[in-house]
């Protein structure tokens, strides 16, 4: 990481002297069709039904599904939710963490699995589940950064980033192929979703992708639409190349710029405070009879609020601090507000987060094999004996600035 942002660094104050250098992006949308969504991406307005992919839609299925097949049992309706977080090289913890979630033989089939940024390339693996997760540890624990990504300095102003992400790509050509979509879309048609997050740098929003209706659908660009979108959901702005995500109006192309998603929020789960007995027109008293679970793996720190780490007065020592700092606190807010809407809903909490006081990875844009691996089994182990879940999040916690209330 240092590295990189040494070369960040010495990129801008280059751009004083050959700035203009940059090529033209694709076609981007006229401004009074900027909310277009591209197909795939959830239309989030709970009354709309204006596109196929609406979260009304996607959502409801999903809940009428899990009623209909539990039946007239007398017992809650098991509804367990999996969000995974960003964190680079990080998700080596939550890949142990699933695995010896998994040998400790109570592992749940997950009813809604999100992803972004890092936890977009973990999440289809945990939506498929079984063998699928041992997938998990050989990426995470073998891949290194040359496996994902080159310098490309002198490329920086015409390509808008530092890094050639042409072998990440390609791993994702060679991971996401129609039998892998398969197996994806037989889930999804049992009610079960799968969405990831990227943020669309042309109007600063996060969009939602309905990955399982993507997988499912009968279009011959779906799988490039997959990949792009898993690329695009960890496509760190600057250090990565964006991408460009079509979107079709009548017979013209147009395209947006999708980033990480991890810009907008570290984690996300949508429609949880949504009154869907009412939406839905499904009985409130059957819609009350789900037990559900929130199971937040953070493949990142929670609240290391006391970590000493004075930085050098060096350009890029200060950059490194800065970022650390936007992401901690993003991160932070983000799995508040989470944690206080899961409790509104009577929705119980797990989070799981790195230790901190620990430090295995150097830097999370850094992908070693041997630092990876003891993070993973670290995780491996909390999980293989019962993982000590965090269940509460105290406001004194989140703000010390208020331990006093």
């Amino acid at each position: 990481m240092k590295k990189i942002l040494y070369q960040v660094s010495f990129l801008i104050s280059l751009t004083l002297f050959i700035y203009g250098c940059a090529s033209t992006r694709p076609t981007e949308l006229p401004s009074e069709e900027s909310a277009r969504l591209p197909w795939g991406a959830l239309d989030l307005n709970i009354k709309s039904d204006y596109s196929e992919y609406t979260l009304r839609k996607s959502m409801g299925e999903a809940l009428e599904v899990k009623i209909k097949d539990h039946g007239e049992k007398s017992s809650k309706i098991p509804f367990n939710i999996l969000t995974l977080s960003g964190g680079g090289s990080g998700g080596a913890y939550g890949a142990g963490i699933l695995s010896g979630w998994k040998a400790h033989g109570d592992l749940p089939q997950f009813d809604i699995v999100t992803g972004i940024s890092t936890g977009s390339i973990m999440a289809s693996f945990a939506f498929l589940g079984d063998e699928s997760i041992d997938r998990l540890e050989q990426i995470f624990t073998t891949l290194k950064t040359e496996h994902l990504f080159t310098s490309r300095l002198l490329n920086w102003f015409s390509k808008a980033s530092i890094n050639d992400t042409s072998p990440l790509k390609e791993l994702l050509i060679k991971g996401i192929d129609d039998a892998f979509l398969a197996k994806i879309a037989t889930e999804h048609k049992k009610g079960r979703r799968l969405y990831m997050g990227t943020t669309n740098l042309d109007t600063g929003q996060l969009v939602v992708w309905d990955m399982g209706a993507i997988a499912s659908s009968n279009r011959p660009d779906k799988a490039q639409r997959y990949r792009d979108i898993i690329y695009a959901s960890s496509a760190f702005p600057i250090l990565f190349p964006p991408q460009f995500i079509q979107v079709d109006i009548e017979k013209e192309k147009y395209y947006q710029m999708h980033v990480d998603g991890g810009l907008y929020s570290n984690v996300f789960m949508i429609g949880l405070l949504v009154n869907w007995s009412e939406v839905l027109q499904i009985n409130a008293e059957k819609m009350s009879h789900f037990d559900a679970n929130l199971y937040v793996i953070a493949n990142r720190k929670y609240r290391e609020s006391y970590a000493y780490k004075p930085a050098p007065l060096e350009s890029a020592e200060v950059i490194s601090s800065l970022l650390l700092v936007a992401t901690d606190l993003l991160f932070d807010r983000t799995i508040y507000r989470l944690y206080e809407n899961v409790q509104k809903r009577n929705i119980k909490f797990h989070m799981a987060t790195i230790p901190n006081n620990t430090d295995f990875i150097s830097s999370p844009m850094d992908f070693i094999p041997k630092e990876m691996q003891g993070l993973f089994d670290l995780a491996y182990k909390q999980a293989s004996s019962s993982y000590p879940w965090k269940t509460k999040i105290e406001l004194n916690e989140y703000d010390i600035n208020n331990e006093s209330q």
